[in-house]
């Protein structure tokens, strides 16, 4: 017959099998989400003039739908197709060391993980006579899909206007198509609020000129 002792030591044995099991178990049911994409904001800038320098921004959109800012991600690194025309920084920050000719170079952004590399490139116009444009790109520090479980209402979004490889955020006027889902301050700067689930088209105006990010929010 066992004594209080041997019960002790079996119930203490049986215990850490138990969780053991469920440790196991947790992570059967509750998988990382893995890096699918990257993309590269903006994704064709211009450089101009000598030492002309313009930041890059690297999202990543991963398994679950969600997305990251990766650019300063300790597994991100930047690379240049022409890095004696155009360097990188470890940080997306572009520089032009070269205005011989109009030429274009490739930027790009590699997240190496367990599962693999994941690249996005943009590419740059360089020289005097790269063609200007009216337009403007929109882009969003959260990416255009974006999940309440990973952020929450009330979530701030900073969205950014750039024209000729120029961030003219601050210049714009913003609106939102549906404020319900993202409301915006049609002089806030591109920073807008998180308000409940749907899409909304984020919209900034810079003296006529317009540029739109449509945003999805999911559960």
């Amino acid at each position: 017959m066992l004594n209080t002792k041997q019960k002790t030591k079996i119930a203490g044995a049986a215990g850490a099998l138990l969780l053991a099991v469920f440790a196991v178990g947790c992570n059967g049911f509750f998988v990382n989400p893995t890096l699918s994409s990257i993309a590269i904001t903006p994704s064709s800038p211009s450089l101009n003039t000598l030492n002309q320098t313009e930041q890059l921004t690297a999202t990543g959109t991963y398994s679950d739908g969600t997305t990251q800012n990766i650019t300063a991600s300790s597994g991100t690194t930047w690379s240049s197709s022409a890095p004696s025309a155009v360097s990188v920084s470890k940080t997306g920050l572009i520089k032009a060391l070269s205005i011989t000719a109009t030429s274009s170079v490739t930027i790009t952004a590699t997240n190496t993980s367990s599962t693999g590399a994941v690249s996005g490139t943009a590419t740059v116009c360089v020289g005097s006579t790269c063609t200007t444009t009216s337009s403007i790109s929109v882009s969003s520090d959260s990416g255009t899909s974006i999940s309440l479980t990973a952020t929450g209402v009330g979530t701030q979004i900073q969205f950014t206007a750039t024209q000729n490889g120029t961030d003219v955020s601050s210049q714009a006027t913003w609106t939102s198509s549906n404020s319900s889902v993202i409301s915006m301050s049609s002089s806030s700067g591109g920073i807008g609020t998180l308000e409940g689930i749907g899409s909304a088209t984020i919209t900034a105006n810079v003296s006529g000129a317009t540029g739109s990010v449509t945003v999805t929010v999911t559960e």
